[in-house]
């Protein structure tokens, strides 16, 4: 009994191993189509100043994330020292431009790209800014505790930066 169950489960291992499985990236499927509305966190971590880059992709992702749909909404939280993409003085310290589908921008142009409509689309750990720069209130974003168990509890994804 024992040998005939290792014979069945060997033969149909050996069956499901011997399927091609191959995914065709070259098709353009189009936008995204999201049939019920989409939360989407993007949170950043990386000093904006040290490593635009990073934060300049964020941004650019973010505004394309946004444009593929309308039942999306991308929300950019801000931790670590990435909350110094909300104090202006940081931002404009940024010389190197952000490479974008529509062209080099300045790292400042980006961010009002995607706060464009609603500056309540940058959320900032309160903690984090507290922690560099007091009492200060941002000059970009929402620094509200009260915003981030929502923020979180309600996405649908979170894509960390």
């Amino acid at each position: 009994m024992m040998k005939a169950f290792k014979l069945i489960a060997c033969i149909v291992t050996l069956t499901l191993a011997s399927f091609s499985v191959s995914a065709d990236y070259t098709l353009d499927k189009g936008n995204i189509r999201a049939k019920t509305p989409q939360d989407i966190v993007l949170t950043l971590g990386e000093d904006p100043v040290m490593n635009p880059e990073v934060a300049c992709l964020t941004l650019t992702m973010g505004q394309f994330l946004r444009s593929s749909s309308k039942k999306v909404n991308v929300t950019l939280f801000l931790r670590n020292d990435g909350v110094k993409l909300a104090n202006e003085a940081e931002l404009d310290s940024v010389s190197e431009a952000c490479m974008t589908p529509a062209g080099a921008v300045s790292l400042k142009d980006n961010l009002m790209g995607f706060l464009a409509g609603n500056p309540n689309n940058m959320v900032n750990c309160p903690i984090c800014w507290g922690a560099r720069y007091g009492m200060q209130e941002p000059d970009y974003g929402i620094n509200d505790t009260n915003a981030i168990p929502p923020l979180f509890l309600g996405a649908d994804k979170i894509i960390d930066f």
